[in-house]
Formats: C-alpha cells, structure tokens, sequence
C-alpha cells in the first residue's frame, strides 16, 4: 500500500498520508511535532502513537511516551486557562477603575486618618462629659477621680485597638 509500511509489527504512515487521514495540514502536523507528538523518523509517524498522543486512544500504564505528551499538554491546557482567567480578571479590575468603583489609596488613607483622629478626640472627651454627670450626685473630688479613672480606661481602649484591634477590659479589684 502506497504512504503504509510496517516495521516490528508497528503501522507507520507518512506525512501526507497522515495529514489525508487525520484531515489537518501538514503545518498542524509540523505544530504537533514541537508539541512533542512522537515521530518514528522523518516523514514517517507511527499512527498508533500519533493516536494516543492525540488522546483518541487512551495510553496504556506501559507507554511512558505517550504518558509524558499527555500529561505535558494537559499541564500546558491548564497554565494557559490560568494565564486567561488572569488576563480577564486584570481586564475586569482596569474597567472597574476607568468606571470609578475604586478610590485611591492616598484617598483613603487620609480619608481614614481624618474619621481616627476625630474619632479619638471624641471618645477622650467622653470622659470629661460623664464626670459631669456623675458630680451631681458626688463629692467634687470624687468627680475628678472618676474623670481620671475614665480618661485613663479610654486611653488604654483606643491603645490596645490601635495596636491589637481588640480591647480586653483590665479586671478591677473590689
């Protein structure tokens, strides 16, 4: 048979044969070559390798070959969703930003060091407003030692939060 011929019980098939066969050009055989499908020797392909290597036939556990090809393409598949994935997700974030929906950080930071510093002043102005209160009802040096006592305790919140995130209540002896 014409573009056929067998070698240690092996069918090889040359190029073009292989190109009528398959239904692809001989450039995709010449991309297949460098992707690693197995060639038996120039311009001939052994069909059988060629077939699992397509995965149209599953390899056998005893061809490491075809195993190997395999296992590279489906890695080469998969770092190249990946690649893809990336490449959408960073499209998607630079139209978010062109759309607005992001603010800059030197924005938000002097955005939040503003809200904190306000914030801070309030919460130790606490103390001097609930000491007021408190006086109607104590002795004025009591007062005082309260506004202390809450001025202090405030202070040591805003610290421990500024540091941890978390405030932990000190245990107070009675």
């Amino acid at each position: 048979m014409d573009g056929f011929r067998e070698d240690e019980g092996r069918l090889l098939i040359t190029s073009n044969r292989l190109c009528k066969f398959l239904e692809v050009t001989d450039k995709t055989l010449t991309n297949w070559r460098r992707q690693g499908c197995p060639q038996h020797s120039r311009g001939w392909w052994d069909l059988q390798s060629v077939i699992k290597w397509r995965g149209v036939i599953q390899a056998n556990e005893d061809d490491p070959v075809a195993k190997k090809s395999v296992n590279l393409q489906q890695k080469k598949l998969v770092a190249e969703v990946a690649y893809k994935e990336a490449q959408a997700e960073l499209t998607r974030i630079k139209t978010d930003l062109a759309d607005g929906k992001y603010i800059d950080r030197e924005t938000v930071e002097a955005e939040l060091t503003r809200f904190f510093m306000v914030f801070r002043k309030s919460a130790m102005s606490l103390s001097r407003k609930l000491s007021k209160i408190v006086a109607d009802y104590v002795e004025p040096i009591e007062a005082s030692r309260v506004e202390k006592e809450l001025s202090e305790t405030i202070a040591d919140a805003l610290d421990q939060m500024s540091v941890d995130g978390v405030y932990s209540a000190k245990k107070t002896k009675r």
